[in-house]
């Protein structure tokens, strides 16, 4: 009896070694790594549809749509969406970032009445930033995309990739294309390279309207990426909202 007794001791005592020494609960990683748990794209949207915590943006007066991770225009070269969009394209963000997006609009209007916002990305579901993710992780491209484990901004409807285009449709000159993954990209560098010559006055004064008009909504402009706007800082985003599968 006496040995059991002291083996349920010990038992005991080595759980609670164990335990102690993996920290607090909050550390480990809430989300699976494992792609092949989560939803399809499809599934995905249709939850978001009928979910009132997200907006549906393509509604808004004054915004354009190409969603260009839905077409076979972007960085990977295929539609990574699948057949879940037709000529009408929603577009979802969570209602909070939403909110901040329709005073950008007016932002917008004010500064060029005659230009729109383009949306080339809003809410994108986790099951979309595994392939991608699957595409970049052994790259040099692995800074510019989220490691699905963790979670985009994009992925709680909390960010926006987007441009400008004039009365015609046209898109405005901001010195690279969307996901260009160049030095020349990012905002921090833009006078370092309008020195150089590689960027023009002009495209910098492009980028500065789209610039104005988003951060005087409260949106957050990445370093690396004239076209990504976060509604919160990151560690924010990730402790108050849920990321969409």
């Amino acid at each position: 009896m006496r040995g059991k007794v002291k083996n349920l001791i010990l038992l005991f005592f080595y759980v609670f070694i164990s335990s102690a020494s993996a920290g607090p609960l909050e550390q480990i990683p809430p989300t699976s790594t494992n792609a092949s748990s989560h939803l399809s794209p499809a599934d995905s949207m249709k939850a978001i549809d009928n979910n009132k915590n997200y907006v549906d943006i393509s509604t808004f007066s004054g915004v354009k749509i190409n969603l260009r991770y839905a077409t076979l225009n972007n960085f990977m070269g295929i539609n990574m969406y699948g057949p879940i969009y037709g000529p009408k394209q929603k577009v979802f963000l969570h209602k909070d970032a939403a909110r901040m997006f329709a005073k950008a609009v007016e932002n917008l209007k004010k500064q060029k009445p005659e230009w729109s916002f383009l949306i080339l990305d809003a809410l994108r579901p986790r099951s979309v930033q595994w392939i991608m993710w699957g595409k970049v992780k052994d790259t040099p491209q692995k800074k510019y995309v989220a490691n699905p484990a963790i979670g985009s901004p994009h992925n709680y409807g909390m960010a926006l990739d987007l441009t400008l285009v004039d009365k015609k449709g046209k898109e405005i000159d901001m010195g690279t294309g969307f996901d260009s993954f160049t030095k020349l990209a990012e905002p921090k560098l833009e006078k370092k390279f309008l020195k150089k010559g590689k960027l023009t006055q002009k495209q910098i004064a492009n980028r500065l309207v789209l610039r104005k008009a988003m951060t005087g909504a409260g949106f957050l402009q990445l370093s690396h990426e004239w076209w990504h706007y976060n509604a919160l800082p990151e560690p924010e985003i990730r402790k108050k909202y849920q990321i969409v599968e």
